[in-house]
């Protein structure tokens, strides 16, 4: 199929999987899009990272020229639904839910109904928080043990065997320890977009994210040299060069990765739900 129009003529369900919530409403739209396309028994299943007030314009707009809409966000990694092991967070009509849970089922080990349109994303960006959150604790208390020569292998098993274990240890904490950035689970710039929808919704909750404004001070400064393709693991590479820990310079293809370092800045303070919030870094 050339058009997405095409694409809804012959599918009953169709799923998009894009950048942004921008390019999901052109996609759905615009001349040739979804819309203009769809069958009578078409549900369109988001599961692009956006907004939830995006899901929930969009899912609007799609009813009002009959078409389903159920926001499908995933948590996974690409590896993991490769295997069948995604969370589907559904936000939509448990009735349109019900007739594309076996296609969500045919990729997801869980598929769970958490409200209205927009409530798919707004859960999953909480768990997106979280597991940053988990990471980010990781990375600083195994820099931390490297300043005190702990053996870090060692530390990494403790941790994995102790109340503080989050499955972010599993999934990068052999990465830090290694170095090992290429054949990223997710990359610094993808967290970089996804933190910035986290500010934004905590921004317009009054919500104050004071860890995600912290760690994102971080991540501008591993996108400022030249990281932004390697794996959210790197990330402890900014804190060892913070703490003064010389060591391997991350083995990425980025073309700034050989330029002089750059350190981060404190970040302003931040006022619960102020702009500061969503700018930090």
């Amino acid at each position: 199929a050339d058009r997405p129009a095409e694409v809804a003529g012959r599918c009953p369900v169709v799923i998009l999987s894009l950048p942004g919530g921008q390019i999901s409403r052109s996609v759905c739209l615009d001349a040739g899009g979804v819309l203009e396309g769809a069958r009578r028994d078409t549900i369109l299943l988001e599961t692009s990272t956006v907004l939830p007030e995006d899901a929930e314009t969009l899912g609007a707009e799609l009813a009002a020229g009959g078409i389903g809409f159920c926001d499908a966000a995933l948590s996974a990694s690409s590896d993991m639904v490769a295997r069948g092991e995604t969370l589907a967070m559904v936000g939509g009509d448990p009735g349109t839910l019900s007739r594309v849970e076996p296609v969500l089922r045919a990729f997801c080990r869980e598929v769970r109904h958490v409200g209205g349109h927009g409530d798919g994303m707004r859960a999953k960006l909480v768990v997106n928080y979280v597991l940053a959150m988990n990471r980010f604790a990781m990375a600083e208390g195994l820099v931390l043990a490297e300043k005190m020569a702990l053996d870090l292998e060692q530390m990494l098993a403790v941790l994995r065997s102790s109340a503080a274990f989050s499955t972010a240890m599993n999934m990068w904490g052999q990465r830090m320890i290694d170095h090992r950035y290429t054949e990223p689970i997710s990359r610094i710039r993808m967290h970089n977009k996804d933190a910035e929808l986290m500010l934004e919704l905590g921004r317009r909750h009054g919500a104050p994210l004071f860890g995600m404004a912290q760690l994102n001070t971080l991540v501008q400064v591993a996108l400022a040299n030249g990281w932004g393709e390697s794996d959210n693991s790197v990330i402890i590479e900014v804190l060892r060069r913070a703490a003064g820990i010389a060591g391997e310079v991350p083995d990425v293809t980025a073309r700034r990765s050989r330029e002089p370092w750059r350190a981060p800045r404190s970040p302003p303070p931040a006022a619960p739900g102020g702009p500061d919030t969503r700018e930090a870094g």
